[in-house]
């Protein structure tokens, strides 16, 4: 598959017993101004089973398959919610000054931000 295709990625999900409670899809087009960089899609743990770790789990996932594609960074572009943020920054990403104008422009309230791998 060519890597700057939009389509295709990486998907992990949480499960208890049948019932999906977490999951985070890591994009395949490479993005940033070096060209090292891969977007987390989407992220998301079901509110009654946050702050279990299972959102560490995934972040670590989807970090180890970015590395192994050749990514130095994450690119992040999170809801604004603070819970959002404050996950994100605690694994290491940070609000970046390089932002990504064509997922600015499809989500201008979004927090964009870069994790180093």
């Amino acid at each position: 598959m060519n890597m700057n295709s939009p389509i295709g990625g990486t998907a992990f999900g949480a499960f208890d017993g049948d019932k999906l409670v977490g999951f985070g899809v890591l994009a395949h087009m490479i993005r940033g101004y070096d060209n090292d960089s891969l977007k987390i899609d989407l992220m998301y743990v079901t509110r009654e089973y946050r702050r279990k770790g299972i959102g560490s789990l995934i972040m670590e996932s989807l970090s180890t398959v970015a590395i192994e594609k050749g990514a130095k960074h994450l690119y992040i572009s999170s809801t604004e919610t603070e819970s959002a943020v404050k996950f994100y920054t605690s694994h290491g990403s940070a609000i970046t000054s390089e932002i990504d104008l064509e997922l600015f422009e499809k989500e201008p309230n979004d927090i964009h931000m870069i994790k180093k791998l």
